[in-house]
């Protein structure tokens, strides 16, 4: 009896889903929900996310056996990753007014997203079946600063450029959430509330 397919979803908080409650589902869960109803199958799912996770330790994670055997055996992977990245570099900008901390932030996100899809089809070279990966964009926790939509429009631009990969596809939240922040962030100012989350699931390709 074939096994059912495995869903991976990998990243930070957004993945751990914080925001979420018992009685609304998280982005996982509702990702999930949408891939059986699509493809009409029932999903196993695994999730490996920590909250405050950077890109870095997100793929460095991947090389944990028990994670990479599970990205090895996924036909379907989502990866949330890089707000942590930002807010750090954002605190840091705003504490000293050196931009550089953005920028460099902007170069090492997107280096770790690049090895991490090296890094799953690695781990898919011995097989023949096929898989896809969802990586989602960047929302704006911090919209009332300006200047700082600027930055995360040039970070979610040049993420697009992994759709080049026929695997790959990212998932459009910071348009979704543009200027509906309010309501769409929880109590927080930083995760997504429970309608957030199903913004979210809604605007990830299938």
């Amino acid at each position: 009896m074939r096994a059912e397919p495995l869903y991976t979803a990998l990243g930070d908080s957004l993945t751990v889903g914080v925001g979420s409650t018992v009685f609304q589902p998280n982005f996982v869960k509702l990702y999930q929900r949408k891939l059986e109803v699509y493809y009409h199958i029932k999903l196993q799912r695994q999730i490996f996310a920590k909250n405050g996770a950077t890109t870095e330790q997100i793929l460095q994670s991947t090389f944990r056996p028990e994670i990479a055997a599970a990205i090895g055996r996924s036909t379907f992977l989502t990866i949330t990753g890089g707000g942590n990245d930002f807010l750090k570099a954002g605190r840091y900008w705003m504490k000293t007014g050196d931009f550089s901390a953005v920028l460099q932030a902007t170069e090492n996100s997107l280096a770790h997203m690049e090895q991490m899809i090296y890094r799953i089809h690695l781990l898919h070279e011995d097989s023949t079946d096929s898989y896809r990966v969802r990586i989602l964009n960047l929302y704006n926790p911090l919209f009332y600063i300006p200047g700082t939509n600027h930055w995360l429009e040039d970070y979610n631009k040049r993420l697009n450029q992994f759709e080049d990969d026929a695997h790959v596809r990212i998932a459009d939240v910071y348009h979704a959430f543009s200027g509906y922040e309010p309501q769409l962030l929880g109590f927080d100012h930083l995760h997504p509330n429970p309608i957030g989350y199903r913004v979210m699931a809604e605007v990830t390709p299938v």
